[in-house]
């Protein structure tokens, strides 16, 4: 370790609870760190804001922990291509700041800043969180256009490019997205903007009854509305709708979407005070957290599973993702749910406590398997990625 240290200078590293913390002020310092660990046999977690380290499950190992803070800071900002290039480290907050900056463009990075003000690009992308904007805009694979990075060898490589229609070469951003840190470290990403719109406004269809719910947001994809936020909250049974247009355009889709259901229409303020605290919903408590997933035309059956196990779910009702709150880590609670998500078709992943790891935990078929196991020789070799 004092190598890695030297590498770096003593004002780079810090004790955690005895646990090394290593600070690179750029790529070439995260390259260097990285072939020095592999050649040392060493396993380093890669940390941004620190924000989301319970989504994945504690490492079997860990000798010292890589913090991208240093790397941080705009690199380019082209609001004419609507493209900008940050560092990994920098704070979401930062970002949104920089681009808000310019107020003739009026644009803005479409991704939740999912963890609060500490959370940053990296860790955002690495874990692929997408809150309420993710109905529109995507996930964090639909916003990156380009990334450099190191991989666990010591490589520095860059994929992608800093224009929005760009063919250069296989997308490993794309790869990188999602993976936790354990592939590579993303150390600079170019991420493609989007307008700011002229009006927001937010309406709530308030409801108890899964099947009312579930008829509201299957009208929705139907309806000749584009609203960018399609949120349900469960049981506190709501469902949010977010419309962003021109004055004109909003006034027409609030009509509609009134034909639909009796709605409440909130102020500028209570709309954004909810998306907020959809934001906040996975970071509270203490119990377990479940990402999942299910088929659209199982809204209903996902709400009735979230009821039977106690939890409360916030997610995008369009297109049924989201995080389930449970009320403790009772391991025969989380089995039920798991098991009931699973008899959905659906997807679960682990968010919070070592038990829903334990019971939630990925298991790739045969196949693929083999190929993941291919991918993290390849970036990977020695293992060096906590």
């Amino acid at each position: 370790m004092a190598d890695l240290a030297g590498i770096l200078g003593a004002d780079r590293l810090a004790d955690e609870d005895g646990t090394p913390v290593l600070t690179p002020r750029d790529a070439d310092e995260v390259a260097t760190l990285l072939a020095a660990a592999t050649r040392d046999g060493l396993a380093l977690l890669v940390r941004g804001g620190g924000t989301k380290l319970d989504w994945r499950p504690v490492p079997a190992r860990c000798d010292a922990i890589l913090s991208t803070a240093a790397l941080a800071g705009i690199v380019d900002h082209q609001p004419g291509d609507m493209t900008l290039v940050a560092r990994a480290g920098t704070p979401l907050d930062d970002v949104q700041a920089a681009v808000a900056a310019d107020e003739r463009h009026r644009q803005r990075l479409m991704l939740d800043p999912l963890g609060g003000s500490d959370a940053t690009l990296g860790g955002i992308l690495s874990t692929r969180a997408a809150g309420p904007r993710r109905h529109r805009y995507g996930t964090p694979r639909d916003i990156v256009i380009g990334a450099r990075y190191v991989t666990g060898d010591g490589l520095a490589a860059k994929t992608g490019g800093t224009v929005v229609k760009n063919v250069a070469g296989y997308d490993v951003a794309k790869l990188l997205i999602g993976a936790h840190g354990s592939l590579a470290v993303l150390t600079e990403v170019a991420v493609k903007l989007h307008p700011v719109p002229d009006v927001e406004r937010t309406l709530v269809l308030h409801t108890t009854d899964a099947a009312e719910a579930a008829r509201f947001v299957a009208a929705l994809r139907t309806a000749p509305v584009t609203p960018i936020v399609v949120d349900v909250r469960w049981p506190e049974g709501l469902v949010a709708v977010r419309i962003a247009s021109t004055a004109a355009g909003a006034d027409a889709q609030v009509a509609l979407l009134h034909d639909l259901a009796p709605l409440e229409e909130l102020d500028a303020k209570a709309g954004d005070a909810l998306l907020d605290e959809h934001l906040a919903f996975p970071f509270t408590g203490s119990g377990a957290v479940l990402g999942v997933g299910v088929r659209p035309s199982d809204l209903t059956g996902l709400l009735a599973a979230v009821t039977a196990a106690g939890g409360a779910f916030v997610g995008r009702a369009a297109l049924v993702a989201g995080d389930v709150v449970l009320p403790d880590a009772d391991p025969d609670r989380i089995a039920r749910f798991v098991e009931a998500a699973h008899a959905l078709g659906g997807n679960v992943t682990a968010r919070r406590t070592a038990e829903a790891h334990r019971l939630a935990a990925y298991v790739p078929a045969a196949g693929l398997a083999q190929l993941e196991a291919a991918m993290q020789q390849r970036l990977d070799p020695a293992g060096v990625l906590a």
